[in-house]
């Protein structure tokens, strides 16, 4: 049916194709490598990344930042981010406008950070809900109940943009998972090139990502591909969203057209770390010459409680969070994949750091104004902090422990690693 293919891809007619295998965007001259990886996990997870690039600004430290991967949630705030980068404060709107002065821009600043968590605190699910009211034919659907996730999207933050659209300076790479192959499916505004002769870990194809490159043609997500969509497909959470379908008529290698089928890509991997270390090792296999790279990670996934799970004797403990699947896939996932980073680490000619900020390891000292009487009285604020649940939408309290938590991690993470602020300066 035609409303439930979600994008139609005409690759003959596009000219993001790039048969040398280079990457669409020109190349970066920097030696520096500096990732960031935002976690799945709703409205929680997009608010703990937005608040952790804030206090990154707030250290210098965002400037420095060239790859932002996501998932799920994480990917609310990555589109944010790159599509409305803050860089943008101080550029002036015409070419007869004044210089603008520092107190300017530190209010520009103020007003873009304040905006940008309010979307990220913004109720998702009741205006995805209400189009599928709107629309009756979409209502049983979870394949049209991501469009109605994309809509909401747009309307709330990302009105309509485009990967045509981004903001030259920084890579965008959405996470989701191929229901076809079980690999991650990336959207880029950066193609994702093959390598000659690659090392092992690009020989396993379950260990690799999936994108519009085709065979040894390389393309970056279409112009014309929504950021809204992509995102939503990130964050489709079976079996109550999707999947998203992408048809591609014949192109490059192939003869016959092709659907993809992609949903959440919290299944395979949760933290958006493993994209960014593919994005190394290729690079570093096709002799691009980084110099070293520092990956800040924004992990607000949940973390089973196994103990608590053995002496739980209730029969909904699956039934009461449907999301636990993904702390659950992602406990086996994450050991093979640090098995794999492990192995490739040491091939590297280059130094990689990994620095994580758990959202739950970052506990306040007090309450926030925000968080009721009966909140205090029945929860201490670790055991509040756990319970902030995985949706589209978050309570003001949970929200302001969020911000709070990611504040406090990223203060600690540079007081364990004050190398890294001269690092980046140099």
């Amino acid at each position: 049916m035609p409303d439930r293919i979600h994008h139609t891809w005409d690759a003959n007619g596009d000219a993001s194709w790039e048969a040398t295998g280079e990457a669409a965007l020109p190349q970066m001259s920097d030696k520096d490598f500096v990732g960031l990886a935002f976690s799945g996990g709703g409205s929680r997870a997009a608010l703990f990344a937005a608040a952790g690039a804030e206090a990154l600004h707030d250290e210098g430290l965002l400037s420095h930042v060239t790859h932002v991967s996501s998932v799920s949630g994480g990917s609310m705030a990555s589109s944010y981010l790159v599509a409305s980068p803050p860089e943008q404060c101080g550029q002036q709107a015409h070419s007869g406008a004044q210089s603008e002065t520092q107190s300017d821009r530190v209010a520009c600043l103020e007003t873009y950070f304040a905006r940008y968590k309010g979307a990220m605190r913004e109720n998702y699910f009741l205006p995805m809900e209400m189009q599928q009211v709107l629309h009756p034919n979409r209502f049983l659907s979870p394949t049209r109940r991501v469009t109605s996730l994309q809509e909401t999207f747009d309307n709330k933050y990302l009105d309509g943009r485009t990967f045509g659209d981004l903001a030259d300076g920084r890579i965008l790479l959405i996470n989701a998972a191929s229901y076809d192959d079980g690999r991650r499916f990336v959207f880029s505004n950066m193609a994702i090139p093959t390598v000659e002769n690659p090392p092992a870990f690009l020989r396993r194809e379950t260990l690799t990502a999936r994108s519009f490159s085709l065979g040894g043609c390389n393309a970056p997500t279409p112009d014309d591909f929504p950021v809204a969509l992509a995102v939503a497909a990130s964050a489709a959470f079976p079996p109550a969203l999707g999947p998203v379908a992408i048809e591609v008529p014949p192109a490059c290698d192939t003869t016959s057209t092709q659907y993809w089928h992609l949903g959440d890509g919290g299944i395979l991997e949760n933290t958006g770390i493993e994209t960014l270390q593919e994005v190394l090792v290729r690079k570093n296999a096709r002799g691009e010459g980084l110099s070293r790279a520092v990956i800040f990670s924004f992990d607000a996934g949940k973390r089973e409680a196994t103990e608590a799970n053995l002496a739980n004797r209730n029969l909904r403990l699956w039934t009461s969070d449907p999301g636990r699947v993904v702390s659950i896939t992602n406990m086996r996932g994450d050991a093979y994949q640090s098995i794999v980073w492990d192995a490739m680490q040491a091939e590297l000619d280059f130094p990689v750091r990994i620095l994580r900020v758990r959202y739950s390891d970052h506990v306040p000292a007090g309450w926030p104004d925000s968080c009721s009487a009966g909140v205090q009285r029945s929860h201490t604020i670790a055991e509040r902090l756990q319970a902030v649940p995985t949706r589209f939408n978050i309570s003001d309290c949970d929200a302001d422990l969020i911000e709070a938590s990611a504040r406090l991690g990223v203060s600690r993470m540079l007081q364990q690693n004050p190398e890294i602020r001269d690092w980046l300066a140099r």
